[in-house]
């Protein structure tokens, strides 16, 4: 753990407790999985095992879900919503896309978003559901045009995940995801559990009126229970980032490393802007599988998902080139403890790890460039048809087709008149994009050549690109 990542824990965390934004919390520090550091506050006995509402952060489970039916060819993400649910009407003016199961995880349905009012959804039963879907859902843009948080779209999920497994939404989660990952503090039902967290509602400070916080009565699952109304705690949720980060996935589990994968990639762009500070560069973020996709220009991903329920506000966020999960808990409506987790993994992700992780390129790829390298060094002195014919085997059809490879090969013999010398052959410093790119640079004695290859995507993954640009004193000139 680098210290100076924590050195501020104890001052951000008590500067959140003393604004009273909640009575009690909890914020966890885990790193390889296991839990470093915590902090609490307030009298309400949280500790990293104690359950609390979790709100949104359910989605990701509910998102898993689906996978597995979709690994298991019982529907497709493609799939119409219309095919699961035939009694949805959907209001929208002709032309525009029908309406699909990605674009309900994805938050791109077109759906008007609906935070307060979903909220408040969870014990509704699953006629009610039918009977709204019957009635007509509104879009108020185009499926797959924009992003807009709908809970409706993820309580249709859940009844789509129902309707196609022939089991209750919250039994399928419970049997293929929790069970099998041995989470002993999720559930849906805080009668499954020996405590829950309590949660509270801040009452105004008027005259003649009470103020603080009171009781908040939890609301019971139902058919919006998808969209939030799991209880987890910082124990639980850990192994669920763990898990994300590392795709170990347990004997006995119906979903893969590949489904974990998946759902940690974006889908819809929400936004991009400049990363917070302490962390340097650019941020693009979009929504993906039930999880929030940060892509950090100079930090690597960080995967999220921040939850606020009646009662609680949770988030959940990981990060994979440091091997940091933060976890918080704050038990008042409204907590703003997202900002606060955020405060905590920032430090975290500018110190330990930033980085994106190094690409490993294809062995035909190292092959390729050795080769390539090979013959512009022998283009210097050799024939330009003997050299195109001796190395013709390590392109791709399309190189001769594009631009014949001897007159390539007498372009450079053209360009090492201004070049000079070749420096003495080291091993190429290569530089890869994707795993079948590569650059790098052949120094001469009055300049050098910067190269370029890409591969073809079928055996025998011959280049299909290979582009030489000469740099002299006079400048830059791309030969070919």
């Amino acid at each position: 753990m680098p210290a100076q990542g924590l050195k501020d824990l104890d001052a951000v965390v008590e500067q959140y407790a003393t604004s009273n934004f909640s009575p009690s919390g909890i914020v966890a520090v885990a790193q390889g999985g296991e839990i470093v550091e915590t902090r609490t506050w307030g009298g309400d006995g949280y500790d990293v095992t104690t359950p609390f509402r979790i709100a949104s952060c359910t989605k990701s489970f509910t998102a898993l879900a689906l996978l597995i039916l979709r690994r298991e060819g019982r529907l497709g993400l493609d799939d119409e919503v219309v095919r699961h649910v035939p009694e949805l009407q959907v209001v929208a003016p002709e032309g525009w896309p029908v309406l699909r199961l990605r674009h309900l995880l994805a938050m791109s349905g077109g759906l008007a978003t609906d935070n307060p009012w979903g909220d408040r959804q969870e014990s509704r039963s699953r006629e009610q559901l039918s009977a709204w879907l019957a009635g007509g859902l509104r879009l108020d843009s185009p499926p797959g045009d924009a992003y807009e948080y709908s809970n409706l779209g993820y309580a249709v999920l859940g009844e789509v995940i129902t309707r196609v497994s022939g089991q209750d939404f919250k039994e399928f989660v419970r049997e293929r995801i929790i069970d099998p990952l041995g989470l002993p503090d999720t559930r849906f039902a805080a009668d499954d559990l020996p405590t829950t967290a309590r949660g509270y509602h801040r009452e105004p400070m008027l005259p003649g009126q009470p103020g603080g916080w009171t009781v908040q009565r939890a609301s019971g699952p139902g058919v919006f229970s998808p969209i939030g109304g799991l209880y987890s705690s910082a124990r639980d949720l850990v192994a669920w980032a763990h898990l994300h980060m590392h795709q170990a996935v347990p004997v006995g589990a119906t979903f893969t490393a590949a489904d974990l994968a998946e759902g940690q990639q974006p889908l819809t762009h929400v936004e991009t802007s400049h990363a917070p500070r302490p962390l340097r560069g650019l941020v693009t973020r979009a929504y993906g599988y039930g999880l929030n996709v940060e892509r950090f220009t100079d930090h690597g991903v960080l995967v999220s998902h921040a939850g606020g329920y009646p009662g609680f506000t949770a988030y959940m966020c990981w990060h994979a080139d440091s091997g940091h999960t933060v976890i918080a808990s704050a038990n008042g409506t409204h907590s703003g403890v997202p900002d606060l987790a955020r405060r905590v993994m920032f430090p975290l992700m500018a110190v330990g790890g930033g980085s994106p992780a190094a690409i490993e390129p294809w062995p035909e790829t190292l092959a390729a460039a050795r080769a390539v390298d090979d013959l512009v060094r022998e283009a210097r002195t050799g024939s330009p048809a003997e050299v195109a014919e001796r190395y013709a085997r390590v392109f791709a059809e399309n190189a001769e087709l594009d631009f014949p490879l001897a007159r390539r090969v007498e372009y450079l013999r053209q360009a090492f008149v201004n070049l000079g010398e070749l420096r003495p052959r080291g091993e190429p410093a290569l530089t890869h994009e994707r795993p079948a790119r590569a650059g790098w640079s052949v120094p001469a004695e009055f300049g050098k050549l910067e190269l370029y290859i890409e591969l073809a995507p079928v055996a025998p993954f011959g280049v299909q690109t290979f582009e030489v640009v000469v740099q002299n004193g006079w400048g830059k000139v791309e030969l070919f």
